[in-house]
């Protein structure tokens, strides 16, 4: 840090719209425009970040204030809760049971949850992946929730000529990964074409179990003339996953112990490995036609589909010293149509559009078995603990963001407005059969009225965002932003179910709770710098939070029950910075330094009796680190690049009371490549990657509630990890 404040000094001419991080090597560029609120990962191949290329959220976890954990080395197996486990400026985007996950394609909200969809898209097929945080546009961040932050991912289009790219990735504990990617060329007619395919397995570091992914991609552009082109993408996706048992803090308090815990090997008992288990079958399309309207003007089409079948196995403690297995079977969709015009008016650049999405259920779930074992080691069903109607989300999104510069300053603003509808759920009284979930509901089930919720409950609010930048001169620039975000959390239902005799017995049915359901809000402040010279950039950046119906779990005077409610008030803050620094033509560095701050800004109700009020105000929530310091080197010596990487991440809790403390924790990587044109191939490259280089044990994934320690979970971090990559590109 000390000679990234120290080269300020030799600052250089560079256009007031370029990027203002760069940091540029054979295997990945990072770059980031912080005057529009958004920063980007491209390149070739992001390999160095993520050199499995099977998870988005390992290539952006250099950011600043990004706190992104994982179990599995290869983000095969990482999975907490159902969700991904990282946090934008100590937000969780996806806890509460959002059913919609962090990530866009093409900025269309193809990615829902839960279910099987976090993995089936080859990173290799990306073309950039961009992170927003905080404040973003009004036309991006589509979808169904965008507290926090929200990453795109643009699709790798098919290229003008014929080409092939193979891959070949070998690891420690049986990894293998092969990747095929065909590129048609021109056809003729302005017609193109790629076809890719990867398959992928890795028997778990410990325990017993592995998983494994196939993955198939299809893409088809045809330039009909020079105004008219129609794009479309197919998608196939099958996995089988084996998870790594979560622990509690008293067992991940030994972490020697921890590293070897995970499920039995006994298939007599609950808690064996194959129970444990999720099995997914995804396929997704999506299309696009582009109309140019004029030289300045465009219309934008894009219909979507994806559909995802499979099911969670796992064991469960519904009751103290009562162990069951449970199996959630999930099939769902989800379809919509974007269409966004982008023109000129004046020297007001203008976009607007409107989006349409529904999605089934779930979540929340829609259909829960529980089973027990026998001494022969046969599931035996024992009852069905959900099962509920078929029903979908709805969202209606119109919104319309403008761009207008004069002089030495830019004005970006624009406005979403959001109708959200709930669905409705409506709960079975099923007798204890063993059978399909549409042979259930075919039986005629009764209803059970006070476990259901026959009325939707919709919301409807609109979100604006404002960003004015200052060009002090060609290579410096501030701005000073504003804009509003948004989540629905629907893990009520769950909750209430698990629970119901409680709810019941007080007179509260399933009914009241979804008519209190309301939409957590945050209002994001934002004041950043952009400075630049021949050979570095710096960009810090300074936040404020205010986060309105934050979901927690709290105690109802009213309804004399404690549950998930959306009445607490929250505040973060914090500081980011980041940089690069090319002191020569071989050595490029990159660093990058955040503090948040997220808390509840209020003593919280706890129970009707006893201590009703919790004293957490100003303290940190959980699983939150309040200090984060990412760097990584990339020096060249011929044809070989040494890419040394470094994360470190202070403590964390597992409860909002700060009685669950978790270490910080710094792990080093490494990344040795060598890269060269021969033998007729365009290039050739040679990887050797190092994970959790000095094999250090740490506390990665925590899976809890921002309220309370509602059953928290902890899993280990990775241990060494080794690979060896070989790629083709002719």
């Amino acid at each position: 840090m000390a000679f990234l404040l120290a080269a300020t000094a030799q600052a250089a001419e560079t256009a007031p719209d370029s990027t203002v991080i760069r940091f540029t090597s054979e295997e990945i560029t990072v770059s980031g425009q912080k005057g529009d609120i958004l920063q980007q990962v491209t390149g070739s191949e992001s390999a160095v970040l993520n050199p499995s290329q099977m998870s988005v959220y390992k290539v952006i976890n250099m950011m600043p204030s990004l706190s992104q954990q994982s179990v599995d080395p290869y983000g095969l197996a990482d999975i907490s809760n159902y969700h991904e486990a990282f946090k934008f400026r100590g937000v969780e985007a996806t806890a509460g049971g959002v059913p919609s996950t962090t990530a866009n394609v093409e900025g269309l909200p193809v990615t829902g949850r839960p279910g099987g969809g976090a993995t089936i898209y080859d990173l290799e097929n990306m073309q950039n992946i961009t992170i927003y945080t905080g404040v973003m546009p009004a036309n991006k961040g589509l979808g169904l929730s965008t507290v926090g932050g929200k990453i795109d991912m643009e699709i790798k289009r098919p290229t003008d000529t014929f080409g092939v790219d193979v891959k070949q990735t070998v690891g420690s504990n049986d990894f293998s990964r092969t990747y095929l990617r065909v590129d048609s060329g021109e056809l003729g007619s302005g017609l193109k074409a790629f076809v890719s395919g990867s398959t992928s397995y890795a028997d778990k570091w410990k325990g017993e179990g592995s998983s494994n992914r196939n993955n198939l991609m299809f893409g088809i552009s045809e330039t009909f003339s020079d105004r008219v082109k129609l794009e479309a993408f197919l998608t196939y996706s099958k996995g089988l996953i084996h998870p790594y048992r979560a622990l509690s803090y008293a067992e991940i308090s030994n972490l020697e112990t921890a590293y070897s815990k995970d499920y039995s090997t006994d298939p007599t008992s609950v808690w064996h490995y194959d129970y444990n288990k999720n099995e997914f079958e995804d396929w997704m399309v999506m299309a696009n036609l582009e109309i140019k309207t004029g030289d300045s003007s465009k219309l934008n089409i894009k219909p979507y589909y994806w559909s995802d079948k499979g099911y969670y196995m796992e064991t469960i403690t519904p009751t103290p010293g009562t162990n069951l297995v449970r199996e959630w079977d999930v099939e769902h969709d989800l379809k919509g149509l974007l269409a966004e015009y982008s023109t000129k008016l004046g020297d007001i650049d203008l976009d607007f559009g409107y989006l349409f999405h529904t999605q089934e259920r779930p979540g929340p779930p829609s259909s829960w078995k529980n089973y027990t074992v026998s001494t022969a080691g046969d599931l035996v069903f024992k009852n069905w603990s959900i099962l509920s109607n078929t029903s979908s989300h709805e969202l209606h999104e119109p919104f319309i963001e403008a761009k207008y510069s004069t002089g030495n300053y830019r004005i970006e603003g624009g406005l979403k407005y959001v109708n959200y509808t709930l669905p409705s759920i409506i709960t079975y009284d099923m007798a204890a059969v063993d059978v399909s979930y549409d042979e259930a509901l075919a039986s005629n089930p009764s209803i059970d009225a006070s476990r259901s919720a026959t009325a939707a409950k919709t919301f409807s609010r609109v979100f604006p965002n404002l960003t004015l930048t200052r060009f002090i001169n060609d290579d410096t620039s501030i701005h000073l932003a504003y804009g509003e975000n948004y989540v629905t959390h629907v893990d009520i239902y769950p909750y209430f179910i698990s629970n119901a005799k409680n709810f019941i017995t007080n007179g509260i049915t399933f009914q009241e709770l979804w008519d209190a359901r309301e939409m957590e809000t945050a209002q994001n402040f934002e004041l950043g710098m952009k400075m630049k010279g021949t050979n570095w950039s710096l960009a810090p950046t300074i936040y404020y939070a205010i986060h309105n119906h934050k979901q927690a779990v709290l105690y109802d005077p009213a309804l004399n029950a404690t549950y998930p409610m959306n009445n607490a008030d929250a505040k973060g803050y914090g500081v980011e910075l980041e940089a690069d620094y090319k002191p020569s033509r071989d050595l490029k560095c990159y660093g990058s330094f955040s503090w948040n701050r997220f808390y509840f800004d209020q003593a919280i109700a706890s129970d009707a009796s006893g201590n009703p009020t919790i004293d957490v105000k100003g303290d940190q929530v959980p699983d939150a680190p309040e200090f984060m310091a990412k760097g990584m080197l990339s020096y060249r010596m011929g044809d070989v690049s040494i890419s040394p990487i470094v994360r470190y991440s202070s403590v964390r809790y597992g409860d909002v009371l700060h009685e669950e403390k978790i270490d910080g924790a710094t792990v080093f990587d490494l990344d040795i490549t060598w890269s060269r044109p021969m033998l007729g191939f365009k290039n050739v490259d040679c990887s050797l990657s190092l994970i959790n280089v000095f094999d250090k044990q740490y506390v990665s994934m925590i899976s809890t509630s921002d309220y309370k320690t509602m059953k928290t979970s902890y899993q280990p971090g990775a241990p060494f990890t080794l690979m060896a990559t070989l790629a083709l590109h002719y």
